[in-house]
């Protein structure tokens, strides 16, 4: 990583700019510029030079603008000599004090959190793979089908042979949350009637005589608020057909497999699960993350050449600014897994929660951050067990982690029973830089 990166402070107030390049601990050289003054920092590995009451002066000013640009170059920086502190305890400091003359009792306290180790917090990097694997256990212990509250989205199939739709790829994606429609085409049938509509054809001949009412189909979905994705998966060898199924608007065309059973069909499954999954993910708009696009390049870029571990600490560091305990968990299409953490007395052997989770799948589905839990509830009482502890409080974050249509992961954090912070940037940095290490 060596260009300049550079963007508007109105996209990112200049505080959580420093706790984001703070959290993530590069080196280089970062310049705020505001109508109020200039701010240049030598950052080694997130951490700066004491400053001078002069500099603490400026700071003060510099952090209050909403206005201004910054830009930062990442380069080496020779070790900083003297006492150190990191960006985000600079911006904590110069947030809080309001007169020249607690700027002069802060140096002459000296209140600041001084460093002598890039991680202040100690945080716990859990095997990707446990020493046993419990989701076996735990996936034979539920229930064939998931409770109806936990089903999610309704997905309608018009399928030529609804035999090849029951049994495992029913109850597969039950425990997805998605509940499966087998339904006939007619006209009392209107894609808005569901979140995702499959069309499988082993053959052409259900189409022949019923192209019309097909692109109507696929039309109506296209024209609903929000739009229902029509996946078509029949042969694919006229191109004129194509054409006109592209033409109406189909979001994802595919082949049928051209068996039914064994690995061809097992391979299939899995791919057509991904498909609707995305376009589930997507109709929900979980792309927006909030930041601009010179914010996201700013992470990004940041996180380009670490390893992911590295990404995990900074997501977490990031998030110790705000809580007292926090864990990263990632999400794949059969489990939910505790990655890493700090407070939390995490077991090693205990990391993963099946899928079908309804508080949890709340959050991977909707995007969107839940504050406040039912401690006693079941779900609950699963996440605690994951985070090593017999209950969560209520007031506890789950912030989902993911950009660009995709959930991948999420934060759960709380202050051991204290109430929550404003946590309005912690959610769209936290989404941005965990969606830049758990994708």
């Amino acid at each position: 990583m060596s260009r300049t990166l550079s963007g508007s402070l109105e996209h990112l107030s200049p505080p959580a700019l420093l706790r984001l390049v703070s959290a993530t601990s590069p080196s280089g050289i970062l310049v705020l510029e505001t109508a109020e003054g200039e701010l240049r920092f030598e950052v080694d590995r997130g951490r700066v030079r004491e400053p001078s009451e002069d500099q603490l002066r400026l700071a003060r000013k510099v952090l209050s603008c909403r206005v201004g640009r910054f830009t930062f170059q990442p380069q080496s920086i020779q070790p900083i000599e003297g006492r150190v502190l990191s960006l985000s305890s600079l911006a904590e400091a110069a947030e809080a004090i309001d007169t020249d003359t607690e700027i002069e009792s802060l140096m002459t306290d000296e209140i600041f959190d001084f460093q002598t180790s890039a991680d202040a917090v100690k945080i716990h990097v859990l095997p990707a793979q446990p020493p046993r694997d419990p989701i076996d256990e735990m996936l034979v212990d539920l229930e064939a089908g998931a409770p109806g509250e936990l089903l999610f989205a309704d997905v309608g199939v018009f399928a030529q042979d609804p035999r090849w739709w029951r049994g495992s790829i029913e109850r597969q994606w039950r425990q997805l949350g998605w509940r499966l429609h087998l339904i006939q085409l007619s006209d009392e049938i209107d894609a808005r009637d569901f979140d995702v509509v499959v069309v499988h054809h082993q053959n052409a001949t259900p189409r022949a005589g019923r192209e019309r009412e097909w692109l109507e189909l696929i039309r109506r979905g296209c024209a609903a608020d929000p739009n229902v994705p029509v996946v078509w998966v029949a042969p694919l060898g006229d191109p004129e057909w194509v054409h006109r199924l592209i033409d109406a608007g189909v979001s994802f065309l595919m082949p049928p497999p051209p068996g039914d059973s064994g690995e061809v069909a097992s391979r299939f499954t899995t791919d057509l699960t991904s498909v609707v999954d995305r376009q589930l993910r997507g109709r929900h708009g979980h792309g927006d993350t909030g930041l601009s696009e010179s914010v996201s390049d700013l992470v990004a870029a940041i996180l380009s050449e670490s390893e992911p571990d590295r990404g995990v600490r900074s997501l977490l560091q990031l998030a110790a600014e705000s809580f007292t305990r926090g864990a990263v968990f990632t999400v794949d299409s059969a489990s939910i897994r505790c990655r890493a953490g700090f407070g939390y007395p995490f077991d090693r052997n205990a990391t993963v929660l099946p899928r079908g989770i309804g508080l949890l799948e709340e959050v991977v589905h909707s995007g969107t951050a839940v504050m406040e839990i039912e401690p006693a509830s079941p779900d609950a009482c699963e996440l605690a067990k994951v985070c090593g502890i017999a209950e969560l409080p209520a007031k506890v974050a789950l912030i989902p982690l993911g950009r660009f249509g995709s959930v991948g992961g999420m934060l759960v954090a709380d202050r051991e029973g204290g109430g929550l912070p404003d946590l309005e940037e912690l959610v769209v940095l936290a989404g941005r830089l965990g969606g830049a290490v758990v994708m």
